[in-house]
């Protein structure tokens, strides 16, 4: 039997071009394996939307774009059948990173021919999933604010974080992590289901995927001179050895918030009023992967 695939294109995602996906596609899946179609998004939501009837009709659902394009898919393809697929287009491409699938449009489809597929772990945000990486600080104000930049880019964004870096003061919530409940004034606060933001930037070096928990990763403020070896820390994956960062594993995470508090779900910026509840989806989305 073919397996059905549905290409899911979001054309303004990342620097790359898209118009070889569909050549790429019938060249590497072939019809005596596969049937593809394709559909290209046309705003915001856009693939939520597509993905929500194409969740009945298709073995593997690809995104095509970046970690955005992920994040509207996911809503849909999570607690299925379907198996999602990545072909990175994004800035960061932080999951596809993760997951070994590789950056370049050929050999990611290559991948897909392997149907080579694992069940991994996601976390429901209030009614919202996520896959990779959500946070509430300094990381949040970044993705808030590149966010609304045009033309993105890894320049930018690394431009962008200079910029902030010196004007971001530390917030301060009450969280309630299982049986433990505490208080913390952090400059970033991640909730990590697998190890990166993207750009090979790992914030939760020890984080795995398929093991049922999530980590959470707590960056008090430092001092300038520490900035340096922190971003080092940060690109060689020992972020945790520093002594401004505490990190914890756990199921499930209650945020007390009594204002109106901002944060990402994989980069995807987001306002909450009330409390915010983060609970692990063990075992919870078929995903085509490179060798993890």
């Amino acid at each position: 039997m073919q397996t059905k695939v549905l290409f899911i294109i979001n054309p303004n995602s990342g620097t790359k071009r898209k118009k070889n996906i569909e050549e790429l596609a019938k060249q590497y899946l072939p019809d005596s394996e596969f049937i593809c179609y394709f559909i290209y998004t046309k705003h915001r939501g856009h693939a939520t939307e597509i993905c929500k009837d194409a969740v009945l009709n298709f073995d593997i659902i690809v995104a095509v774009g970046g970690d955005g394009t992920i994040h509207e898919i996911a809503q849909h393809i999570i607690h299925t059948k379907a198996a999602l697929a990545i072909v990175p287009m994004g800035s960061g491409n932080g999951l596809a990173r993760f997951l070994r699938i590789p950056l370049s449009q050929k050999k990611a489809i290559q991948l897909i021919a392997k149907k080579q597929i694992q069940t991994i772990d996601t976390i429901l945000c209030n009614n919202e999933y996520f896959i990779n990486v959500a946070g509430f600080g300094f990381d949040a104000r970044i993705g808030d604010v590149f966010d609304k930049t045009p033309n993105r880019g890894g320049v930018k964004y690394i431009k962008l974080v200079g910029k902030e870096l010196f004007n971001y003061k530390p917030q301060t919530l009450s969280f309630l992590s299982e049986d433990t409940s505490f208080s913390k004034t952090f400059f970033i606060a991640s909730v990590a289901n697998s190890s990166q933001w993207g750009m090979n930037a790992h914030i939760a070096p020890m984080a795995d995927i398929r093991d049922g928990y999530f980590d959470v990763v707590f960056i008090k403020k430092f001092p300038m001179r520490a900035a340096l070896r922190l971003v080092w820390k940060l690109f060689s994956k020992q972020i945790h050895t520093s002594k401004y960062v505490e990190t914890f594993k756990t199921h499930s995470l209650t945020v007390t918030n009594n204002t109106s508090c901002v944060l990402h779900l994989d980069g995807e910026p987001r306002t909450f009023t009330g409390d915010i509840t983060f609970t692990m989806q063990k075992r919870s989305l078929h995903m085509v992967v490179g060798d993890i």
